[in-house]
């Protein structure tokens, strides 16, 4: 018996160190912060996080680097949840949901932040974009009427750039997984998205390109972003005086939305939604666009109070800067404001 006795000690000690000294290295070691980071994601998010895009905003901090993780809207609802200080908003959206009915939706989470930057392609080849204040990458379903879309808008300040265009994409292709959605991927993103300076009004080439700014002496600086052939849901072009070097003031702007974020767009009026109109220097247009229920949008808006010539030049520049845009997304049947 005593002999039994000794070795079962002897088989027992070395088996409790081993496991005092495999719970030391899980606990402490590098390797064992990253599984223990991988099995917090699991359950995180939906598991819709992946783990190398998202440990270079977290540091494998599962308590700081993954503090909120919430469902809105029950099953069809969508994901909330932070990623270091990145708050992502990841969904699955028919095609004919709209943002009318007054009430918070997943619609709210993607409207792009405030930002001096005008949108820019994400890049890559990803229907995305990025102002440096917020970014999302859409996945339009094949055969589901539907895109899955996720969207971020970073807390503090950091910048929406590189890091979480990688973040982006690749949660995007896991959550294409999760709802069965096939559709086109893109690439390698961009190391950087430097912000698009002033220039003269003869150097439009991008969002700006096709205005009728010849003759207009009154603007002295534009500001535009690179035409992507069809890959950013949301374009602008803005246009601007310069009263001196300290007042710089804008004087109007376009803007062009495609699928979630046309989807998005509040209708103006009451009643059914029209496909064009507008006054007082705010006006819009839509278009229809291939693989999208839900009509393209483009605005004009006139910073300013706008007089009868002004109202004419928002709408010549609307006309040029929708159709050039619908051009480029291979959207028809573009409906113009009269």
């Amino acid at each position: 018996m005593t002999v039994i006795r000794r070795l079962a000690l002897y088989v027992a000690l070395p088996l409790a160190l081993v496991a005092v000294a495999g719970y030391g290295w899980y606990q402490f070691g590098d390797t064992g912060k990253r599984w223990r980071y991988e099995d917090a994601l699991a359950g995180y998010c939906q598991g819709l996080i992946p783990p190398e895009e998202s440990a270079v905003l977290t540091d494998y901090d599962t308590g700081a680097g993954l503090p909120l993780d919430r469902h809105y809207g029950g099953s069809g609802g969508y994901e909330y949840c932070k990623v270091g200080r990145q708050v992502l908003t990841i969904a699955r959206i028919p095609a004919d949901a709209r943002d009318d009915d007054g009430r918070r939706s997943v619609f709210d989470a993607l409207r792009p932040a405030p930002a001096g930057t005008l949108p820019l392609p994400l890049g890559g080849g990803w229907h995305g974009y990025t102002n440096r204040a917020s970014a999302a990458v859409v996945l339009t379903c094949e055969g589901q009427d539907a895109s899955v879309v996720v969207a971020a808008a970073p807390s503090g300040r950091d910048v929406a750039g590189s890091a979480t265009a990688r973040l982006l994409t690749a949660t995007a292709e896991r959550a294409a997984g999760h709802w069965d959605c096939e559709a086109g991927t893109g690439g390698a993103t961009p190391d950087d998205y430097p912000e698009p300076q002033e220039k003269s009004r003869f150097e439009a080439e991008g969002t700006c390109a096709g205005l009728p700014l010849r003759d207009r002496d009154d603007v002295d600086w534009i500001k535009e972003t690179t035409a992507s052939p069809g890959t950013a849901p949301l374009e602008s072009c803005v246009l601007g005086a310069a009263v001196d070097a300290e007042n710089r003031p804008e004087l109007l702007s376009l803007t062009a939305s495609f699928g979630p974020f046309a989807q998005a767009v509040v209708p103006f009026g009451d009643g059914e939604p029209q496909p064009a109109g507008g006054s007082g220097g705010t006006h819009w247009a839509t278009a229809a666009c291939p693989g999208a229920t839900a009509r393209a949008h483009f605005r004009v808006h006139t910073e300013t109070p706008a007089g009868e010539d002004d109202d004419a030049f928002a709408r010549a520049a609307l006309t040029a800067f929708a159709e050039r845009s619908a051009r480029q997304h291979g959207c028809t049947d573009l409906r113009l404001p009269r």
